[in-house]
């Protein structure tokens, strides 16, 4: 039976995945993880997929999963030109270093681009797709049946009927800001957020970790940040 490699390099953890269809290469990668819990949660993970064909929607629905999981995926390595087009369209990375060091994610420092910000200066279209690998900021609304990942902090100027997570990364300082909510779902670093039926499409709203929980507030324009 083949086995998935797991391996510390400089920045996280190198998983490679044996030469098997996108859905079994997932399946494998999330069982793995939610097996090893403790050592996954907080961390960045490059995935090795060989020549496996990841489709755009494909490689999305695992970024989701991942960030459920409290996992980062920052890099895909692939000899699938579908799958690096893919990985590309997410701005993630497509090669690593040769002279990776070894450790465990929770010891690594972030590289200076993950404290960058992305910016969607455009309202989404229903149905789109849009992942940051770093902090991000929309300025427009998010439709019905969008999604919007972002692995740091994230703001969104603009109503969100959709589905939104930040956090993804794991990382605890991270915040969520969104100008008005009436949508299916907010998620700050894998928590899914109540909001009160008071708070829903009437004022903006901040999400922050206080004390390891999830706080909602009234959000005062001081505190639209993101780092």
């Amino acid at each position: 039976m083949e086995e998935i490699s797991v391996r510390g390099i400089k920045g996280g953890v190198l998983i490679g995945l044996p030469e098997k269809p996108w859905y079994l290469q997932r399946d494998m990668l999330i069982s793995r993880i939610q097996t090893q819990e403790r050592f996954f949660k907080g961390g960045r993970i490059a995935l090795d997929v060989g020549g496996a064909d990841w489709s755009q929607d494909q490689l999305f629905k695992l970024l989701r999963d991942l960030s459920d999981e409290g996992v980062c995926l920052w890099a895909v390595l692939t000899t699938s030109e579908i799958t690096l087009a893919s990985a590309q369209s997410f701005e993630l990375q497509t090669s690593i270093s040769a002279q990776n060091a070894a450790g465990k994610p929770e010891n690594t420092q972030l590289p200076e681009d993950e404290a960058s910000v992305e910016w969607c200066i455009k309202p989404l279209e229903k149905g789109e797709k849009v992942a940051f690998k770093a902090n991000g900021v929309v300025i427009g609304d998010v439709p019905e049946e969008a999604e919007v990942v972002a692995f740091g902090s994230l703001l969104i100027w603009g109503t969100v009927l959709g589905s939104v997570k930040a956090g993804c990364g794991g990382d605890q300082l991270s915040q969520l800001c969104v100008l008005r909510y009436a949508g299916s779902g907010l998620s700050l670093c894998g928590q899914v957020v109540d909001v009160p039926k008071k708070m829903i499409n009437t004022i903006p709203l901040e999400i922050h970790y206080d004390a390891g929980a999830v706080q909602l507030q009234e959000a005062v324009a001081r505190k639209f940040k993101l780092l």
